[in-house]
């Protein structure tokens, strides 16, 4: 069943592929590279985890420094609640580029994930202060100081986050934690 689907989601990975050789003008490694990640994709799509970490580490065998690569890998185990083997590919992507926001971002969620909160809140610190509207970060942070019991922190990022959000709507509790939603309801704050 999961190579049927990985044949379904390897048809726009061709196309794709059609479209790059015939009709963009890029390098023959600039198509290879976009077909590699499409078939990562593919099986990360039908559930083939494996072979989704096998393409990615082919790719980076030619680009060892591939921020991309390290962020699609990380997410594949941060989606799959493999969060500890998501940390090392966050922290390679904020070595190559310490001001990678969600890269810090998704280390501190991976934190939060695992009842870090103190360590997520020290890489949102640094989140936070070159991108000091990051609302995503903000409620994060607002998160972690509720965990630990900070409620006036909590409620101070709580109030930067609806203030930086465009739409005047932010989401508080549950957003990146699906084994606590039971604990908390989902309660929606407009100003």
């Amino acid at each position: 069943m999961k190579s049927i689907r990985y044949l379904f989601y390897m048809i726009p990975v061709l196309w794709s592929l059609t479209r790059d050789l015939i009709f963009e003008e890029l390098t023959l490694e600039e198509v290879r590279l976009n077909y590699l990640f499409g078939k990562a994709n593919a099986y990360d799509r039908a559930n083939l985890l494996k072979r989704s970490v096998r393409q990615y580490k082919g790719i980076l065998k030619r680009e060892p420094r591939s921020i991309p690569v390290f962020m699609s890998l990380a997410g594949l185990y941060f989606r799959r609640g493999m969060v500890e083997k998501a940390i090392p590919y966050y922290e390679r992507v904020i070595r190559l580029n310490p001001k990678h926001y969600q890269g810090h971002y998704w280390l501190a969620a991976c934190f939060w994930r695992l009842g870090r909160y103190y360590a997520a809140i020290n890489t949102l610190e640094e989140v936070i202060e070159f991108l000091p509207t990051f609302k995503d970060a903000l409620n994060l942070m607002g998160e972690c100081y509720e965990r630990i019991g900070e409620s006036r922190k909590a409620e101070h990022y709580y109030l930067k986050a609806i203030s930086a959000d465009p739409d005047g709507i932010i989401l508080h509790g549950g957003i990146l934690d699906q084994q606590f939603k039971e604990e908390k309801r989902e309660e929606r704050v407009k100003h």
